[in-house]
């Protein structure tokens, strides 16, 4: 097995790695993005409770771009170690 398979097998895996913990992440995110939707209904009434409520939405939307990130960047190792795992298998 060439050492060129073997990185592609590894970046493979990183990339399925990163996806699953991305999905996941997404999940938590929006079940958080949940909470606080419920919680902000009930506090929007007066002025210390719409600010309350609008810190509690960007701490639960803080994330979202590491989370995307982590995601294409996932999508594109795995795609990488795939095509290394494809291209350089030998041929017979």
């Amino acid at each position: 097995m060439s050492y060129k398979r073997i990185i592609g097998i590894v970046a493979c895996l990183g990339g399925i790695t990163l996806i699953i913990f991305a999905v996941h992440s997404m999940r938590v995110i929006s079940n958080a993005k949940n909470e606080v939707a419920n919680i902000s209904n009930q506090m929007s009434g007066n002025y210390v409770g719409r600010r309350i409520s609008n810190n509690m939405e960007y701490g639960a939307s803080e994330y979202d771009t590491q989370v995307n990130i982590c995601l294409y960047s996932g999508i594109a190792l795995a795609l990488i170690g795939s095509g290394l795992i494809f291209f350089c298998r030998k041929r017979k």
